[in-house]
């Protein structure tokens, strides 16, 4: 079974808390007869008049950790809080140190996943934690645009959003790419949810459970997150705002839930809200001018290839018309012959070889009929004897025939 650590943050003690990170299905069916879900219209209608939280995250304080290990490093830098959870085993929650728990709020925060980890990546909110780890509500978000929502029932994880199947991921468009902030938003009163991406109503839930709650933060296995601000509204009471007109400050020194923070805290947000949005914007333009660069690429590429055939067809050309002189310079010494002849019957040179060699064999034919009635004469004349007087050629004495022995006779054939 997969665990999930948590840890809770307080002025004294720092607790480790395990629990399942799937769920058991005989605790699914009692809980769904206490939640329902809805994405058709917000059910949190009050007003949050009073900033109970300011952070910016301009330096470190008692609000949040600072640890670096070998599994985590959770550090403040730059007006950010960096969450890196270098261990791949399980995701990681920091509890906020707040001095209250609060029951009615609406809490903002923006936050965005480092582009170069993993692809499972994953960055969120606590809200409504109880004391150890023994329920609450998890809002994550992933680099595919989804996020999913996940209570803590019993020690297990039951899925608000999506299935066991899916891991309770849903795709959202109102959600940026990683390297960009998304805007998270919660609202609850009265056990009633509201949830809003960069300013923008996602869904609605009630669950009957909590009353009150902790808040905090979660980074994924191989996860770097990084978080700009989270400020907590709360609704103003009687006592509160003659605490606030006493002159009572927050973390930046103006009155803590007077009207000018407030109002400079939801600048914040509508200015983060513009920010995201011309970031979101810059990046369409960005991957439109890689686009056309690409394009142009293509377009040069495509018009070297041009170049080069139109190269080589100039080449053959050149070829073709050196050929062209060489049978220019051919049938020029040819017309030279043809004008030689020209003028009478064998003027074309080639008829006047073809009669000459036909003249020839026919030449040819007669003599070798010649020479074979000079043979076939030859054949029928018969040879003359000698006259008495005519004195045999040779040597008598020295003829090459054999003498005649007596003793030796021929057999008939």
């Amino acid at each position: 079974m997969e665990f999930s650590t948590f840890e809770c943050l307080s002025k004294t003690t720092l607790k480790k808390i395990t629990t399942p990170a799937s769920i058991s299905a005989k605790w699914i069916i009692p809980a769904l007869l206490l939640f329902s879900l809805s994405s058709n219209s917000q059910i949190v209608k009050e007003k949050f008049d009073q900033l109970s939280v300011s952070e910016n995250f301009d330096s470190i304080s008692t609000y949040w950790t600072t640890l670096a290990n070998a599994d985590n490093l959770f550090i403040v830098q730059d007006g950010e809080y960096i969450l890196q959870r270098k261990s791949n085993t399980a995701p990681y929650a920091i509890i906020a140190n707040f001095e209250e728990q609060f029951t009615s709020y609406r809490a903002v925060t923006s936050m965005k996943l480092d582009k170069s980890m993993s692809d499972d990546a994953t960055v969120g909110v606590l809200f409504m934690m109880q004391p150890e780890g023994q329920g609450g509500f998890l809002c994550e978000v992933n680099k595919k645009k989804e996020y999913r929502i996940r209570q803590i029932v019993n020690g297990a994880y039951k899925y608000l959003t999506g299935s066991s199947k899916d891991g309770g991921w849903q795709k959202s468009s109102y959600l940026n790419e990683p390297n960009f902030s998304n805007m998270i938003e919660i609202r609850t009163a009265n056990r009633n949810y509201d949830l809003y991406f960069n300013s923008n109503f996602i869904l609605s839930f009630s669950e009957p459970t909590y009353k009150s709650g902790k808040m905090g933060l979660i980074i994924g296995p191989a996860s770097r997150g990084k978080v700009d601000f989270m400020y907590v509204f709360t609704i103003a009471d009687a006592s509160a705002v003659a605490q606030n007109n006493e002159g009572a400050y927050g973390n930046n020194g103006v009155a803590a839930g007077g009207p000018d923070i407030i109002e400079f805290a939801e600048s914040i947000i509508l200015l983060k809200t513009q920010i995201n949005k011309l970031n979101e914007e810059n990046e369409d333009l960005r991957k439109t001018i890689s686009a056309m660069k690409s394009g142009t690429q293509e377009s040069d590429v495509t018009i070297k290839n041009y170049e080069k055939q139109v190269k080589a067809l100039q080449d053959q050309v050149k070829k073709k018309e050196v050929s062209v002189d060489s049978l220019n310079k051919v049938n020029t010494e040819l017309l030279k012959y043809k004008e030689l002849v020209g003028g009478n019957e064998d003027g074309d040179l080639v008829i006047n070889l073809s009669k000459t060699l036909k003249a020839e064999k026919e030449k040819n034919a007669r003599l070798e009929e010649e020479i074979k009635q000079l043979k076939g004469n030859s054949k029928s004349t018969p040879a003359k004897s000698g006259s008495t007087g005519d004195k045999p050629i040779g040597n008598t004495e020295n003829s090459s025939e054999p003498k005649k022995d007596s003793n030796v006779y021929s057999l008939p054939k």
